[in-house]
This record gives structure tokens, C-alpha cells and sequence, in this order.
């Protein structure tokens, strides 16, 4: 009985690749807000591997936390909340859900974010 050598190279669908781009940023971010004593070196030894097998590729994620929101962005609002703190008309993303993925620094999938926007300020009776 013959056994079937493994290819050594496989085709690998592009949305594949963007999932594994988006899941990679999860787990630098998750890895990142952990105290040094808790991130055994493995893992961040498996970020840093899968950024370089990405990064190879020409895939990279974007984050736009902190970044004003315009429209137009690649990214979909999934939630918008109201915040009385910034300006009226100001838009801020608050949180990247997902974040925006490139390959060849073109966008292949938006991002998801929740945008923070500013409140209503109400007039006082009788201005």
C-alpha cells in the first residue's frame, strides 16, 4: 500500500488568510493587555509567528482605536454611543470589534467598530 506524499506547498483561499489575519490581531491584543508575569513567552512566541507567517503574505490588520470616525472609513459601525464629554459633531472610535485588513496595503475587509459621538447639548428654556 502506497502512501500519498504531501504537497509541500497548498493553495490557501484569500478569506482564510483575512480570517487568520483578524484572529492573529485578537490574540496580540489580548496578549498585549495581560501583566508580563501572566504572558508566558510561548504564546507571545505563537503572536509573533503568526505575525511573521501574515506579514510574509502581505496581510496586515489596522487598528483606528482613538482615531477620529469619517465616513467613507473601511469600517462598519456596529454600535454608536453617546458620549456628552466630546463635541457635538465629533465621532470617535472607541473600540475595534475587528479591525480593518490589508493585503498590499489595500483594505480586503472592513473593520467593525463602536463609535463613541458626541451628545446633544440642550438649549436652556427661553435662550
Amino acid at each position: 500500500m502506497a502512501t500519498e506524499e504531501p504537497p509541500s506547498q497548498l493553495d490557501v483561499p484569500l478569506a482564510s488568510l483575512i480570517e487568520l489575519a483578524i484572529e492573529g490581531w485578537r490574540l496580540d491584543g489580548w496578549l498585549a493587555a495581560q501583566p508580563p508575569e501572566k504572558v508566558a513567552s510561548k504564546l507571545r512566541h505563537v503572536a509573533r509567528r503568526l505575525q511573521k507567517f501574515l506579514s510574509e503574505r502581505e496581510l496586515s490588520a489596522l487598528d483606528l482605536t482613538g482615531r477620529r470616525y469619517e465616513p467613507g472609513m473601511s469600517v462598519e459601525v456596529i454600535e454608536a454611543l453617546e458620549d456628552e464629554r466630546i463635541g457635538e459633531h465629533e465621532r470617535l472610535i472607541d473600540e475595534m470589534v475587528a479591525p480593518v485588513i490589508l493585503w498590499r496595503g489595500r483594505v480586503v475587509k472592513f473593520g467593525q467598530v463602536v463609535v463613541r459621538q458626541g451628545g446633544k447639548t440642550s438649549q436652556p428654556p427661553g435662550s
